[in-house]
C-alpha cells in the first residue's frame, strides 16, 4: 500500500498490512497528508528548551534522553511518558516520585 514517510509518525496509522490509517485506508493521494498528526508524545530536546536549570539536573533522565541511565534500554516515545519510570530490561527505577 502506498504511504508516505510521515505515515509511520502519525496517530491515525494502522501498523497492518490491510490499511495505512483509519482517514485515508490506501494511503495518502499525494507526497504530504493534511492530515497528519503526530503520534510522538513527548519530545525531550523540547524540554531543555524551557528550563535550562532542569537540564543540568535531569539530563540523565529517561524523560529527556529517552534511555535507561544504567543499561540504556529504550523508552517508547510513541506513548504518555510513564508517572513511575521502570525499565523493562534491567529493572532500573526512577525513585525520584
Amino acid at each position: 500500500m502506498p504511504k508516505i514517510s510521515l505515515c509511520d509518525h502519525c496517530s491515525f496509522f494502522a501498523h497492518t498490512s490491510l490499511l495505512v490509517c483509519a482517514i485515508h485506508p490506501y494511503g495518502p493521494d499525494s507526497g504530504y497528508c493534511r492530515d497528519f498528526d503526530s503520534a510522538e508524545l513527548w519530545h525531550p530536546e523540547d524540554v531543555r528548551q524551557f528550563d535550562p536549570e532542569m537540564q543540568l539536573e535531569w539530563d540523565w533522565h529517561p524523560l529527556f534522553t529517552g534511555c535507561c541511565p544504567d543499561c540504556g534500554s529504550k523508552f517508547s516515545r510513541l506513548k504518555v511518558p510513564p508517572l513511575h519510570w521502570r525499565c523493562r530490561v534491567c529493572g532500573w527505577e526512577d525513585e525520584l516520585f
